[in-house]
């Protein structure tokens, strides 16, 4: 895990995220329109504040819990390097290593900063940085990057570069700028608010002049005023999102992922290409031995004894001597240890090791690095196909072969074949060699299997790579983000999988990243997501958590945008005309929980994994726009009568509140089909709630109900009749008007 040790690239701070989350333009409108409320002391009428505050406190909780569980991985991987000074060695925090400190670096210490070594030789894995596998040795004079590890040897090197000047920290710079969430929810939700917020003071101000132009009381005219204004901001819909997502993080932690980012579940629920990495993804990152095979006229006992007498005398400081040593552990573990034994560490330069006791010299390693037999090394070659072929000699004679294959996850082909079922095109973007790559995909069933090595050719036309391959090797960082950003440009949505630093800059191009909880810190930081158990077979449970958030949210957005539709109706027309507005803000939330609220909430909630129809744009022409209209003509109408005394006027209210119930009724009716179990009892539930709350004397009182005379009884069933008549007119004529949106798209 990487540590940078840049005390600026810590988390926000708890104060910082609750002062993000709570001064923002919902939370401004909602507390203005609240003092309103406070001043004229209709306190019961400030119900929909606590909306607000619900919708605040999620976005709080869920951002301070992903900062914990992040800085509690950061904890676990930071290190204190050994630093020489004044001729005494001292161990001290990474943000107190100054620039010319000689660190002491020795195997397992990760290079922490831009380094010159001074004196010793050491073997450095650079694959966080990179991408490549191998080890790269590093003598005196030679450069250190941050990021990389010690894997043997020893050394002491000047710190060259801090801070900024540092090679993660730049690489973390360059891909830092903040990107705004790629949800079609967030911009649909963030664009009304703002809008609406634009009107907001404009229409306000023009309601209460003519509220007291009609001669209505300061308390009457502030309330209907606000009730208006409060209608057109669909803020149940802004709780809905944030709880339905935030339930979303809950259930997905317990498949060990992280949310980092609440809309990037519905980001990933859209994805259409994903990116992997071989190693972390498909393969654990780990070797395992295959086989053994004798050499011809030798023993199986023999190769096997001279492997497990070379692993009694050499440690597990790489990925290939640890398969070794999982496979022969037992064996090894058998052989007494010989101290006039001369051990031969690995070195990626000779591609060998060994141990060599009095007259007796045992090797492995790459074949070719051990003999020059023509006839040994194309049999090597001849075993390699998908596997790293090691030779074993004993005083140069040839023993036989060790075969080891990248452990591949036993789950790899269910996710990729869930990933074709499910129209996701699948990318391989890798450090390593392009036939391992492409073979290792194979194996795995990717299907498109065309694949180049990019450090085979220069000025790339990435536009050219991504049209044509799908498999892509030996890519440096700003290669992997020109491919992301290509693809995005073919219409792709991208995610982009990604565990060191050589992966942030795609990461953070990508439409949504997924870190591997093992990977790098500035990995992990850079991520949208989290897979907390580095295990990529949850993978396709985000997705089908996603779908099931977005697929419902869709249907239940239309209940949230006809209250807007129809509540920005009424504010114009109750400006214009010298009438009364027919709801008072408790009313309005009350007509809120039972028909927005609480069918939205359980629509929401239902299981629904299929694959998302985008009929956001569809579902408000052909629902949210002709409810919205229906309901402002059956208002507008209502508000004549009672101005004109056909029934009493002060029944107004409560025949408002019953006529919008139950065209919102015959709204949550259309949007359910086909009914089940689960959306007949919502329907019954609703039902039951409206019809308590008008007869039990409590809430009949809190709610300022009246009981209807004969005229208002007339007036409500005639105006809820003509409304169903409305309402399918308008929705035909509106289908057809989507269906022609649709096509010309299409054509």
């Amino acid at each position: 895990m990487i540590f940078t040790g840049k005390t600026g690239t810590k988390t926000n701070s708890i104060s910082k995220i609750i002062f993000k989350n709570t001064f923002t333009l919902f939370n401004f409108v909602n507390l203005t329109l609240a003092l309103m409320i406070i001043s004229v002391g209709s306190y019961k009428n400030l119900l929909f504040i606590f909306v607000a505050i619900a919708n605040t406190l999620i976005s709080i909780v869920n951002e301070i819990r992903a900062k914990k569980i992040v800085d509690k991985m950061r904890l676990l991987s930071e290190q204190n390097p050994t630093v020489l000074r004044d001729g005494r060695s001292y161990q001290v925090k990474p943000d107190q290593i100054v620039k010319n400190d000689i660190v002491v670096l020795s195997l397992g210490d990760q290079i922490l900063y831009d380094s010159i070594i001074k004196e010793g030789t050491i073997e450095v894995n650079e694959a966080f940085i990179t991408g490549e596998q191998d080890n790269v040795v590093k003598r005196q004079g030679d450069h250190l990057i941050s990021g990389s590890f010690v894997v043997s040897g020893a050394a002491k090197a000047v710190v060259e570069n801090i801070g900024d000047n540092n090679f993660v920290n730049k690489l973390e710079n360059s891909a830092r700028a903040i990107k705004t969430a790629d949800s079609k929810l967030f911009k649909l939700m963030n664009n009304i608010v703002k809008y609406i917020s634009y009107t907001l003071i404009p229409i306000g101000a023009l309601l209460l002049w003519a509220r007291f132009r009609s001669e209505a009381s300061t308390t009457e005219a502030v309330t209907s005023t606000v009730a208006a204004l409060i209608n057109m901001i669909p803020e149940g819909l802004i709780l809905l999102t944030s709880s339905v997502l935030a339930l979303a993080t809950v259930r997905l932690s317990k498949k060990k992922v992280l949310v980092q980012d609440l809309y990037s579940i519905e980001t990933l629920a859209r994805v259409d290409c994903i990116c992997l990495d071989k190693t972390g993804t498909i393969t654990t990152g780990n070797m395992q031995v295959k086989d053994i095979i004798p050499a011809e006229g030798q023993s199986e006992s023999a190769i096997l004894n001279a492997l497990e007498l070379i692993l009694s005398h050499l440690p597990a400081d790489n990925a290939t001597s640890q398969a070794l040593h999982a496979k022969f552990a037992v064996g090894a573990k058998n052989k007494p240890t010989s101290e006039n034994a001369e051990i031969i560490p690995f070195s990626s330069e000779r591609k060998y090791s060994g141990i060599r006791i009095k007259n007796t010299e045992y090797l492995i390693g790459a074949t070719e690095f051990l003999t020059n037999d023509k006839k040994i090394i194309k049999t090597a070659k001849s075993l390699a196909e998908n596997y790293r072929v090691l030779a074993v000699f004993k005083n140069k004679i040839l023993l036989g072969f060790v075969r080891l294959e990248d452990e591949i996850r036993k789950d790899a082909k269910d996710i990729i074949e869930y990933f074709y079922k499910n129209d996701i095109a699948v990318k391989i973007i890798s450090g390593d060699d392009l036939e391992t790559v492409k073979s290792i995909s194979a194996t795995v069933g990717v299907k498109d299997l065309n694949g180049i090595d990019l450090s085979a050719t220069k000025n790339h036309n990435y536009a050219n790579l991504a049209k044509n391959y799908s498999i892509f090797t030996r890519v440096k960082p700003a290669e992997k983000k020109e491919l992301i950003k290509a693809f995005k440009n073919q219409g792709y949505t991208v995610a982009m999988t990604g565990d060191g630093v050589n992966d942030i800059l795609a990461m953070k191009e990508a439409d949504v990243s997924l870190a591997i909880g093992d990977g790098s810190d500035a990995a992990r930081r850079s991520a949208k997501m989290v897979l907390l158990g580095s295990d990529f077979s949850a993978v396709p449970s985000i997705i089908d958590e996603g779908r099931q958030s977005i697929n419902n949210l869709e249907r239940s957005t239309t209940l949230f945008l006809a209250k807007t539709v129809y509540a920005s109706i009424l504010a114009v027309l109750f400006v214009i005309l010298p009438l009364r507005y027919p709801f008072n803000p408790i009313e309005m939330s009350l007509l809120n929980f039972t028909c927005i609220g609480l069918p939205g909430l359980i629509l929401a909630l239902e299981k629904n994994t299929n694959r998302i129809k985008n009929r956001f744009i569809t579902n408000i022409i052909e629902y949210s726009f002709p409810i919205g209209i229906t309901i402002s003509i059956a208002m507008l109408v209502l508000s004549c009568l009672a101005h004109f005394n056909v029934f009493p006027h002060h029944e107004l209210t409560t025949t408002a509140v019953f006529i919008a119930f139950t065209i919102d009724l015959f709204l949550i009716y259309w949007i359910s089909r086909p009914l089940n179990k689960l959306r007949g009892g919502l329907l019954l539930t609703i039902i039951t709630i409206m019809v308590a709350t008008f007869l039990i004397p409590f809430f009949h009182h809190l709610f300022d109900f009246v009981f209807l005379t004969e005229n208002g009884l007339i007036v409500t069933v005639s105006i809820i009749l003509g409304s169903i008549l409305i309402f399918e007119l308008l929705r035909l004529l509106m289908k057809r008007l989507s269906n022609k949106i649709i096509d010309k798209k299409l054509n």
